[in-house]
């Protein structure tokens, strides 16, 4: 797992002068000036990127602060954005603040601040799942691309790319085929990059993508401060857990067994039964109707307690996701993958 990226932004009045001075002079202005008139109508600036040998990362300097956004992966060590190293791969957002900074700072010959004054206001938590192949992947892929329902919304598919969540402000989520993304970014002619051999891009191909974004709303309730690692692991294992299932079941019979097991009495057992037959008959946007809110909501809270995702409850039907998760591997670097 690994913070994939980041956006943060300091207030003005936290650089140093020499600092500022540098920064208000840095990057490009956009304008929008009344053609009649020659009124100017606002100005903002624009994000510019900054690069080295082998690192890239952008820099905006605002009204009033200035920001940075890219991922930190790409500026540690050797750079290796698949599957991070140091503070990202730790999931440290404080080590992951100071290694952007510094790195921005040695490229426009400044001393920025060091992390307290930095406001979070998005981060990515990647997990890398590495599946028998890329056949089993797109599989995945497809089955995930019908993961509607609850807190899922599916927003956008491109290719092998699924998208939750569209522009929610709080929490989204992603996944994707890491391996064609990989040749992709790898045949860009400005490519600038870690430098991954033609069997790191072969091995890739197995690997199944799963991406949360936590957004502005969420940080704004949770001062990264105080986040830990912990915290944003658990978050990406709920976000994602909740979806795929937590249980292989065999059979219809397999989880009537499992659905009794985990109601608190009989007559609500037999109730999400009956929920799910519903979910099958006519699916889960009828289903939804035909029940009463508390009704409807206890019942989820039994089936997916008995082990159901919002894949299956999605789909109405036990889907294969789940065992194909379950028999994976989350894998943390190149020799693992190859290994496994």
């Amino acid at each position: 797992m690994l913070i994939d990226w980041l956006t943060i932004r300091a207030p003005y009045e936290s650089l140093n002068p020499e600092a500022l001075k540098v920064v208000l002079a840095y990057g490009d202005r956009v304008q929008r000036i009344d053609a009649k008139t020659g009124e100017l109508r606002w100005e903002t600036a624009a994000w510019d990127s900054i690069r080295s040998d082998t690192h890239a990362i952008s820099v905006k300097a605002g009204g009033s602060e200035i920001w940075i956004q890219g991922s930190p992966a790409r500026i540690i060590a050797q750079g290796d954005a698949v599957f991070g190293s140091g503070a990202s791969q730790a999931l440290d957002i404080s080590g992951c603040i100071e290694r952007m900074t510094a790195f921005v700072g040695s490229m426009l010959g400044i001393t920025l601040p060091e992390p307290k004054p930095w406001i979070v206001s998005r981060a990515d938590i990647t997990e890398n799942l590495r599946l028998a192949d890329h056949a089993e992947v797109r599989q995945a892929l497809s089955i995930l691309r019908d993961c509607e329902g609850g807190r899922y919304r599916v927003s956008q598919q491109a290719g092998d790319t699924v998208y939750w969540g569209g522009k929610s402000k709080h929490r989204r989520g992603k996944a994707y085929a890491k391996g064609p993304h990989l040749t992709h970014i790898m045949k860009k002619p400005d490519y600038s990059g870690y430098p991954y051999s033609p069997e790191q891009i072969a091995d890739a191909h197995q690997l199944l993508r799963l991406e949360l974004t936590l957004a502005r709303e969420w940080f704004a309730r949770n001062d990264w401060k105080t986040v830990t690692p912990a915290q944003l692991k658990s978050e990406w294992d709920d976000y994602f857990g909740r979806m795929i299932g937590g249980a292989e079941m065999k059979s219809e019979t397999d989880l009537k067994q499992r659905v009794m097991a985990a109601a608190e009495t009989e007559g609500q057992g037999r109730a999400a039964i009956g929920c799910w037959a519903l979910i099958q008959s006519q699916g889960w946007e009828a289903a939804r109707e035909m029940q009463s809110k508390t009704t409807w909501y206890r019942n989820l809270k039994i089936l997916r307690a008995a082990g159901l995702g919002d894949a299956d409850l999605s789909r109405g039907q036990i889907v294969q996701l789940r065992r194909k998760v379950l028999e994976c591997q989350a894998v943390t670097n190149w020799q693992q993958l190859r290994t496994a």
